[in-house]
Parts: C-alpha cells; structure tokens; sequence
C-alpha cells in the first residue's frame, strides 16, 4: 500500500542578483535531498489494516467448539398409543440367543422366515416382528414372525422349525421408535418409567414389529414398534 498523492514539484532556476548560480546550486541540493525522502516515503508500506466485519455479520465462531455427546435414541414416550392387537395369521420360528447376539438372531430368523412365505408362495401382509416371551441374565427366547394375508391351507408342510399359528393379541400400548437395535434398551427403561408413571402393569409379553431392520445391529436406521401388553 502506498501514500496517497504525494509528488516532488519541480524547482525553477534561481540566481542571485549578481547572477551567480549559487542559490541555484543550494536549492537543487535540498531539492534533491527532499525528492528522495518522499520517495523513500512512498516505498515504505504502510501496516496493513484489520479488515472491516460486514454489516450485520455474524460473530466469528471459537477456533475449538465444545464437544457435546450425541442424543442417544430413545422411544417417543409421550407418543403411546393405547390399541387393542387383533391376532393375525403368521409363519413363526421359534429360538433362542445370548444377549450379545440378539440382532444378528432376530435378523436370520426373519430372513429364513421370509425365503419360506416365498417358497410356499403364501402372500405376505405386514411387518415382520418378534415376540419376546422369556429372559435370563445369559438370554432369551423369542418367536420371530412374518405375517400373511391369510392363514395356509391345512396339509401345508414347513421347513424344519417353523409352522403357522396366529400373532399374539390383547390390550396394548404401542411406542415407535429410531434408532441402533443395540441402543433399545435405553428406550425400555424409558418406557418402564413412563408405564409406572401412568400406572399401567405390562403382561411381561412384548412385541416388536419392524418398519426396516437393517444387516447391523449398531446402524441407526432401524425404525420399529415396541408393542406393550398390558393386564
């Protein structure tokens, strides 16, 4: 950045009154000495200015943010709805696993139960869900389900371990959720809270039907209903 219009005037020829070129000679010396102090001037930059914020700017964020933990998912509490479940033809498979591998149980299950319907050619009709109907530190058992449109024709004979019978029915209480299948057990306790709460008393039996049951049990895509029975 330069200084803004500054320019060396040219000086005229002095003499003196006898016309000797004397003040001549001492005015070019100061002229010259000055010419180059405004040079020198001009070449010098000037510090740099801070730059101006925009009208209406935002502040600038902080360099480091504070870190703060992800909202774990959880079931919509205040979303319940009270329905009474009307039993409805299914293929089931009965089994059992240890807690650890409780998706990866669910999800062959299904899936096995599934490549059936098709083989038979039965019509599905609805979410494929599990029933879960006895726990213990170690695991649980649970029957997975996958319903149809109607009940198979008598005579039907099914793949090892599976049958038709009809999902289980009776007052309920239905809360949906999204979220990691390996994160719902936060959402049951919010849920247990929430039963007591509205003084509500669970049968112990509980379903849940899902809307996308992804490969993994840590991908937060899974969206489902837990299905509370009540006494």
């Amino acid at each position: 950045m330069t200084l803004p219009g500054v320019r060396a005037k040219g000086f005229l020829p002095v003499r003196t009154a006898a016309g000797q070129p004397f003040a001549r000679s001492m005015v070019l010396a100061v002229a010259i000495a000055l010419s180059c102090a405004i040079v020198l001037a001009q070449q010098s930059p000037a510090p740099p200015a801070p730059p101006a914020a925009a009208p209406g700017a935002p502040p600038a964020a902080p360099a480091n943010p504070p870190v703060t933990d992800a909202p774990k998912p959880q079931a919509d509490a205040a979303g319940g709805e009270m329905k009474e479940i009307v039993p409805q033809p299914v293929l089931r498979f009965r089994g059992q696993s240890p807690w650890d591998e409780a998706h990866v149980a669910i999800r062959k299950a299904i899936d096995r139960l599934e490549a059936e319907a098709k083989r038979l050619g039965l019509a599905r009709q609805g979410n494929p869900m599990a029933h879960f109907i006895d726990s213990d530190d170690l695991g649980f058992t649970f029957e997975a389900m996958v319903p149809l449109a109607a009940a198979p024709e008598a005579g039907k004979t099914f793949a090892e371990g599976i049958d038709a019978t009809l999902s289980p029915g009776g007052r309920s209480v239905i809360f949906p959720y999204e979220g990691a299948n390996d994160e719902i057990d936060n959402a049951y306790e919010a849920l247990t809270a929430w039963l007591d709460d509205k003084g509500l008393v669970s049968t112990g039996r509980y379903l849940e039907e899902y809307e996308n049951l992804p490969e993994r049990g840590d991908d937060p895509g899974m969206k489902a209903k837990i299905i509370i029975f009540l006494k």
